[in-house]
């Protein structure tokens, strides 16, 4: 660990909760800044590793807490979690935070399906939120993944490309298309290809496989995990996943809001995370569009990206 007050200090933590070892990395240049818990997405997709890749440093302004869900990374790749369980997890994880740092509310950053457990945070513990930050928001699941279908298709028209769209018209999406592998093989052939995934600058297999073998502060053990998790994925979490609707509890939601979307994102698509902003019952709330992102908007715009952060916590920027 650094000495210096300005210079990075990064501790790599394991607690347990739960009957669970669960692990995390902290960040900061002054351990009295406001406390910022990041849940990552996936199922089983950390955001640490590409965060330190990208050089995303959020400690001027906070303590920054990377948690790796159970069966991710950190925590090991063996447990099977439920979006319950990780809520019940989160939460009990917040309480820590709250104690060891003297915090009586913390930040809280979630990315895709962790906006799923962030959501639920949200609506159910606001007195321990100061805000809440979804970074690629679902909504209606299903729906958005109609929405991603159809854009595709509109794509795939649009380049006059009728082998492709006469694959695609034979997809039929219900609340199992998480196991449909034809769908999902169409679905990420035309998002690498149109560069509307992870990045716009586009993000393949390998780079992402190199960044995970890369990760600081990770042992090769962890590392392998993210792997294992990242490419084996969750089941029973995705299942789950599949059938959320969070529109149901938006509009109790009275916690302040600031959601973060990708213009070209096809993972987590603007036009479901606008519905979920205008139904969210929150008098703060703010909506900020990436014009030149995708599923990544800290990656892709990273300087915006740090600007609205400091923002949270500091009104009088402009």
């Amino acid at each position: 660990m650094m000495k210096s007050k300005e210079s990075k200090k990064v501790k790599k933590s394991y607690l347990k909760i739960n009957h669970q070892r669960h692990g995390m990395i902290i960040e900061t240049r002054d351990w009295s800044n406001p406390v910022l818990l990041i849940i990552h997405g996936g199922p089983g997709f950390p955001l640490y590793p590409f965060m330190s890749a990208h050089n995303v440093d959020l400690t001027k302004q906070y303590t920054v807490v990377y948690w790796d869900h159970p069966g991710t990374g950190l925590s090991g790749w063996r447990n099977a979690p439920t979006i319950q369980s990780l809520v019940d997890d989160a939460y009990q994880l917040i309480q820590y935070l709250r104690t060891e740092f003297q915090q009586s509310k913390i930040y809280l950053m979630c990315h895709s399906f962790g906006t799923i457990i962030g959501t639920y945070l949200a609506h159910r513990y606001p007195q321990y939120i100061a805000t809440y930050i979804g970074v690629g928001q679902l909504g209606h699941v299903l729906k958005n993944e109609h929405r991603i279908l159809n854009q595709i298709k509109i794509f795939a028209r649009q380049e006059g490309d009728h082998k492709g769209l006469e694959l695609l018209e034979k997809v039929r999406l219900d609340y199992d298309f998480h196991e449909n592998k034809y769908y999902q093989l169409l679905r990420d052939w035309y998002t690498a290809r149109y560069k509307l995934g992870f990045s716009s600058r586009g993000y393949s297999l390998f780079k992402m496989i190199q960044v995970i073998l890369k990760t600081p502060n990770y042992t090769l053990c962890e590392r392998l995990n993210v792997l294992r998790s990242g490419m084996l994925g969750a089941p029973r979490l995705s299942k789950e996943m599949t059938r959320t609707n969070l529109l149901d509890i938006a509009q109790e939601i009275w916690v302040p809001v600031v959601i973060i979307q990708g213009v070209h994102d096809l993972q987590t698509t603007l036009e479901e995370s606008r519905i979920f902003f205008e139904k969210l019952g929150s008098r703060y709330k703010r909506y900020y569009y990436f014009q030149d992102a995708a599923h990544a908007p800290f990656i892709d715009e990273t300087e915006k990206f740090l600007f609205i952060m400091k923002e949270i916590i500091d009104p009088h920027v402009t």
